[in-house]
């Protein structure tokens, strides 16, 4: 495969990365406290860099573009990390109860919450989703939606007994015990 690529390219590209890795490795590490991600992403920055390589303008040296492009890879999987967390914060446990689960029993469950989310009202539905799935205050909620505080815990309880009504509604496509149990973290 290296035959097919600049044999100049390779050789700079070598010394670039025996001359920042660990540098850019340390510096993910700040952000990124798992060592397996960060060596994934010390990955996709160097891979970035290859890609880009006739692009770049390194006159200034690659240590900058590296320190910039790691830095924002790792904000991006933070970011989607943080998302991904608090969409299970409505469901504390779902997560490891279904791991033991049927694929298909586990995908019937997501997609039933997902639809009991999706039938509610426009205003309760973004109430639900800033409070339970983004883990906002009820209060931060009220100063988003620029309704009061009362008004979002009205919403949010009509929102809980939407979403359990519709899933207990829904148990000829769930067994009943799937049903029961995520009426339990609602």
């Amino acid at each position: 495969m290296t035959s097919f690529l600049n044999s100049a390219d390779v050789k700079a590209f070598d010394m670039i990365y025996d001359q920042y890795h660990h540098a850019v490795f340390r510096n993910i590490c700040r952000l990124v406290e798992q060592h397996d991600i960060a060596e994934d992403i010390l990955q996709e920055v160097f891979m970035s860099f290859w890609n880009s390589r006739h692009e770049l303008d390194l006159s200034q040296g690659a240590g900058n573009w590296l320190f910039v492009v790691s830095y924002n890879k790792s904000l991006q999987y933070l970011k989607k990390a943080a998302a991904e967390k608090s969409k299970l914060v409505a469901y504390p446990s779902i997560l490891d109860t279904m791991e033991d689960d049927n694929p298909d029993l586990r995908e019937a469950r997501l997609t039933l919450i997902s639809e009991a989310i999706e039938n509610l009202p426009p205003r309760k539905k973004e109430v639900f989703q800033l409070c339970r799935l983004e883990g906002k205050t009820a209060s931060e909620a009220s100063d988003i939606l620029g309704i009061s505080h009362h008004t979002v815990k009205e919403y949010l309880q009509a929102s809980v007994k939407s979403i359990r009504t519709y899933i207990a509604s829904s148990q000829r496509t769930v067994p009943v015990w799937g049903a029961l149990f995520l009426t339990v973290y609602l």
